[in-house]
Parts: structure tokens; sequence; C-alpha cells
């Protein structure tokens, strides 16, 4: 990726085209959706998805958000509003299509709830995978969206000394071969990612405004990176995969909210509802999930 040539002029292709290759990819790497604040990138990627899954019915998306963009409206089905207060009661549920609007939960809170959905999900797919590789087969990709991701996968994230930095080094490494990938947005510089995560990604462009982001398109071709930089308008897109698609004017297709997902029976934690006993909690379903995850490839 980081070699790749581009064109140097952008080439406008078919809308199709570009909604064609962001479908056939994303299933398969892991996608960086990269653009100034205000630019439109949560209308366009509702679109985006909203018509992957019309021409990928099978896909599953689950996204992680902390400002309520998605809460308001999104092309999935349900929607659970994170606290941590709700999870100590049991009423946040592991789901598929499906937002979780994490915005009350601390930054640390955010990582770790993540980490721990990661891990149920990759626990349940490696032992399926293990014992009936049929039914495998049968299973749906799952595409995790992640809202301002450089807060989960900034360049040091697989480096904190936390049950969660290994769960997300192997999402990033391994997770296709589980049916697992990610769309990240960010509208900080791609070089604050981790490097591990910028090898394996391809990008979705609009306007560039931090120079780390310039530069690193300037020295494939000086022209382009001007073009980001400078003259692509608002709404519009470009999709770097094999090769380069693009600009596009996404519209703002998706109107209408999602579902909030029935909450189930309470089921109180001993010791009340303070946020000390949130902090338990994580930790807690962090120590189970990390001795499930590395048992099940063999770590421990």
């Amino acid at each position: 990726m980081e070699t790749q040539i581009i064109p140097m002029k952008p080439s406008v292709s078919e809308d199709d085209a570009f909604y064609k290759a962001i479908a056939e990819d994303c299933p398969k790497t892991i996608l960086q959706f990269i653009s100034e604040r205000g630019h439109g990138k949560s209308s366009a990627l509702k679109t985006i998805i909203k018509r992957m899954r019309e021409t990928n019915p099978e896909l599953v998306f689950m996204v992680f958000d902390i400002s309520q963009t998605w809460f308001e409206a999104a092309p999935l089905k349900y929607r659970q509003l994170v606290t941590v207060e709700r999870i100590q009661l049991g009423q946040i549920v592991n789901v598929g299509d499906c937002i979780y609007e994490m915005g009350e939960l601390s930054e640390v809170q955010r990582r770790q709830f993540m980490g721990t959905i990661i891990a149920q999900i990759y626990r349940k797919r490696y032992e399926v995978k293990l014992t009936d590789p049929e039914a495998f087969k049968a299973l749906p990709t799952i595409i995790l969206v992640i809202e301002e991701s450089n807060c989960v996968f900034g360049s040091y994230s697989f480096r904190v000394k936390d049950w969660i930095s290994p769960i997300l080094s192997d999402f990033v490494s391994v997770g296709r071969n589980y049916k697992l990938s990610a769309i990240l947005v960010a509208t900080v510089e791609e070089g604050e990612m981790a490097p591990s995560l910028r090898r394996r990604s391809r990008r979705i462009y609009g306007r560039l405004v931090a120079e780390g982001d310039i530069a690193r398109v300037r020295r494939n071709n000086k022209d382009m990176a001007k073009y980001l930089s400078q003259e692509i308008p608002r709404f519009h897109f470009v999709y770097w995969g094999e090769r380069f698609y693009g600009p596009v004017k996404v519209p703002d297709e998706v109107k209408t909210p999602a579902e909030d997902y029935p909450l189930p029976e309470a089921q109180p934690q001993s010791g009340g509802k303070s946020s000390a006993m949130g902090w338990l909690f994580f930790g807690f379903m962090g120590t189970i999930a990390t001795y499930m995850f590395l048992s099940y490839f063999g770590i421990l």
C-alpha cells in the first residue's frame, strides 16, 4: 500500500464501481476512513453500508460510536445505549446488526468494552471452526465499524500492558481467518494509528487537513495530495484499494434510526451500582475474556 502508484489526476469512475470495490474489499481487509471533521464521513459511511447490505445481505455490522451520530439514524436493525449501570445489570447484549453508543463510558472503559465484545466473538468462532468446519463456512462476516478509532487503535495500542492489547493485535493480524473485519473512522492523522494496522489497511479518503496524511499521499503523487487537501468538495470521497476509485459524491440516504434492542431483565451484581463496581465488572470480564482467548489460541 505504501508504494502504490496512483493516477496523476483523479479519475472519475462510475459510482457503482466505487461502491462495488469497497463492498468486495471490506470483508477481506481493514478499511480506514479518513477525512476532516464536518466533511460528511458518518452520513457517507451509512450510505456506503446501506448499499453494501443491498448487494451483500449476508454481512453483519456492529457499530461502536461515542457521539450519537449512529444513534440518530443508521442502516442497522438495533441500537443499545451502553452505560456502566446497564453493563452491571446484564442489560447489554453482544448481538450483530447493532449500534453500541458508548459516549457515557470513559476512554479506558470503551477500550475494555470493545475488547470484551471482540474476545467473545473470537472465542465462539474459534470453537466453531475447530469443531465444525462446515458450520463455520456458513457463518456471516462481521464488520466492526469504530468511530474515533484512534482511541482504540492508536500508535501504542498494541503495546499497552493490559488484557486488551493481544486481543486487538490478533484481531488485526488474523481476524480475516475468522470472518472478522473493520472499518475504522478517524479525523486524526493516519500516522497516529498502529503501524501494523496501517500496513494491513486500505483507505477511503475525504478532505485531508493533517500534514501527516497529506505527506503520506504526496510520497506517491503530489497532484493527488494537493487535490485531497485543497480541492475535493464536501461529501465527495475516493477509495484507494487495488486501484483508485473516485471522486464520488456520496448522498445521505439513511434517515431512519435503528430500533432499541429489548432490555433484558436486570440482573443486579452484588455490591450496588457504584462506578467502582463498574470498574470491577470490566476487570472481571477482562480477566475471563483474556483467559478464554489466550487458552483457545494455545498461548496459555
